[in-house]
Order: structure tokens, then sequence, then C-alpha cells
């Protein structure tokens, strides 16, 4: 990317445009990249020897570049499903690097290597006196990644393994940053290798809401705490990426779905549902609950929002037709009414005051983990499971 790219940015100083222009991206990406079809319903080749223009128009945007999908099982002219690699948006790898703060001579520790894009920025950040060890779990992005930073001239030390056990022969890391979202649970690898008086930056998100960056600093006695920002979008670790596709009842579990119908509106649904009013703190409030909202799915404003949590086989599905004025058709069964739920979380958001993210934090201590609201002894629900 050039520097007038990097400058574009508002808000940063110039050392970032320093930095981008220093280590570019084109470099790190491979000749093959994946972009949407004419439908925006699968993902195509695109190469960098059939399409130059198109290539480097695409790796040099202010956008994310899609570099591997179906997990690299796709053959030659095939199209693909679903990305499953990426290299990052350059404003977001600012966003996330700036929240890290790392400094000439620590060391890093990187979960998610990808392209080695952000590992060759973190070399930079940290000088010839310092340690970048990067972990990525797909041996052949590993490979390739491994070969364009010693083509670039860059020296971080490439891991090919399980991001969330960390690297403990490297620890104790003054930073610590993952390139994957984590689905609630910080890995406790991370924090057990990271310095007293450390930082830690990963992308942070619930079943309910995928898309915010936590920031947490350990303090000298083991307590992890920071606060949440932003709004963007990561993909998941891959073991937890299964918990994105949801519980689908069959057609005689659906015959007994009890139905009813709510008083939510569409001002409801959109305080509900938008990234900048209560979407982040129902997620905070609602355990295990997948949300998938089909906008217009039925014609214009007739949307469904379907809810699931294949643990206790429960799902709820909620017919929003805006043009109608009777009341919205709720399906719910399972052991938990999960729309139920909802309103609840959604009333509570309300009784609060409304709080929007930067009344919220996180909380680890002697293996507990928590979100609060407004200080850490207010919780707002202890992270169940391990990671």
């Amino acid at each position: 990317m050039t520097v007038v790219e990097a400058q574009s940015f508002p808000g940063y100083p110039d050392f970032w445009a320093t930095l981008f222009a220093e280590v570019p991206r084109a470099p790190f990406i491979p000749d093959t990249i994946w972009v949407d079809d004419s439908c925006g319903e699968a993902l195509v080749a695109l190469s960098k020897h059939t399409d130059p223009d198109g290539w480097y128009a695409a790796v040099s945007a202010n956008a994310p570049v899609i570099t591997q999908v179906n997990l690299g099982d796709v053959q030659p002219g095939q199209r693909g499903s679903f990305p499953s690699s990426s290299a990052s948006q350059p404003s977001i790898v600012a966003d996330m690097l700036h929240a890290l703060d790392a400094q000439p001579g620590q060391s890093v520790l990187e979960i998610g290597t990808g392209t080695g894009w952000n590992a060759a920025l973190l070399a930079r950040c940290v000088g010839a006196h310092g340690q970048v060890v990067t972990i990525e779990v797909d041996p052949h992005l590993a490979h390739d990644a491994r070969r364009a930073l010693t083509t670039a001239g860059h020296n971080p030390l490439v891991i090919t393994g399980d991001g969330t056990a960390g690297y403990p022969a490297g620890a104790p890391y003054d930073r610590v940053i993952s390139t994957a979202a984590i689905r609630e649970v910080v890995p406790h690898a991370w924090l057990d290798q990271l310095r007293p008086g450390g930082r830690l930056v990963t992308p942070w998100g619930t079943d309910w809401s995928n898309g915010v960056l936590l920031t947490l600093t350990l303090t000298e006695d083991g307590i992890a705490t920071g606060r949440f920002s932003g709004d963007l979008a990561f993909m998941r670790l891959r073991h937890q990426r299964r918990s994105l596709y949801g519980w689908q009842p069959s057609d005689s579990d659906l015959e007994h779905a009890q139905i009813s119908t709510t008083e939510c509106r569409g001002n409801d649904l959109d305080r509900m549902l938008n990234p900048d009013k209560g979407t982040f703190a129902i997620g905070a409030r609602l355990a295990s609950c997948r949300l998938v909202v089909e906008w217009d799915a039925q014609g214009p404003l007739h949307h469904t929002l379907e809810l699931d949590d294949g643990a206790t086989t429960s799902w709820a599905h909620l017919d929003a037709n805006l043009n109608d004025p009777a009341p919205f058709t709720v399906r719910q069964l399972g052991l938990r009414k999960l729309w139920d739920e909802a309103e609840a979380a959604y009333d509570w958001w309300h009784d609060q005051g409304e709080p929007l993210l930067d009344r919220f934090g996180f909380h680890s201590r002697a293996g507990q983990q928590w979100i609060w609201l407004d200080e850490p002894d207010n919780t707002v629900r202890t992270l169940g499971g391990s990671c």
C-alpha cells in the first residue's frame, strides 16, 4: 500500500504511514485471491497473472483480501463457498497495532499468522532487539507466510500449531495479539504467558454479536482487566467456528413449537440489532444464543430472526413484518425460550440506562472471567466454558 493510502486513515500520525510504506501488504498476498461473484453468492478466484490490474486494485484498497476459501480444499476453476483466511483491512490492522502499542525490544506473541503481513509489521515495531513469535494452525498458510517473511527480510518465528495453546517456550511475552476472533472466553494460555504489565489485544464476540476489540492489561497480581472498543468482524478461531452454524430443528420438531406474539416492534428490533445501540449489551447478557437475521427475507421490510442453542436443542423464530401493524409471530421450542430470554436482556439493557459499549469491561481473576458494567464488581455475566 502507498504512503498516500496510509495517510488517508483519519486520526493516525505519520508513524503509521511510514510503517505501512516500509512494510507493504502486496508481497505477502498470494498470486490467487478470492472475490465475490457478480451475484454475491460465491467466491471466485482472481489471479495476479490473468488479471493483474484487478489483483493490484484489490490488494491496494483499504479492504480485507480473501486469501483462502473452503480451508484450501478448492480445485482450480472451482468456486468457494466460505472464506477461511484473509489479509485484514489495513485501517483495522492500524487500529489493532495502535491498541497493542508494541515497543522496540519487546517480545510479542501473535495468534493467526495468515499471510505473515501483520507479523512483519510487528517485527518492524519491536526492532532488531525484539522478538515476534507467530502461530498458524494451517500448515500450508504457515509455510507460505514463512517463505514470504524470509523473502521480505523479516525474522519472526513462525510456529505451526494450535494458537489457543500459545507458545510457552517463548514466554513470557510483553504483548499478545490475536488476528482471529474469540468467542467470549480468552484462552487461559494467552494470559498465563503474558508478562505482568503486559497487554493483550484480540477481536472478541458473543453468539449474539461478533465484532468488537478487547484490550486487556495484566496486573502484577495476575488480574487481567480491560475494555471493549470499535466495531469490527474477524474470522473466529477455527475450532470455534462450528458455533457459527446453528442447530436446525426438523419438520417434525417444528410441529411442536409454541406459537405466540410479541409486542416488540420495528423500533425495538433496531435497538436490539444495531451495533450503536443495544446489540453488544444483549450479547453480553445472553448466554449461548446464536442469532441469524435475514433482512427482507419475505419481501421488503419483512424480516426473519432465528435464534438457537444446539446444546439444549432450543430454537426460536421471529416473523417481523414491518408492513403489518399486527403483532409479530414468535415460534419457540426446546428447554430454553430463547426469544423470551432475548426480550428480557433487552429490558435489562433499558433498565440499566441503555449503556453503550464504552461502559462495559472484562475481568479475569483466578481462572474466572466475566463481563462487567461500569465497575468490575458489577457483573453482567460470568463466562463459562474453557479455552
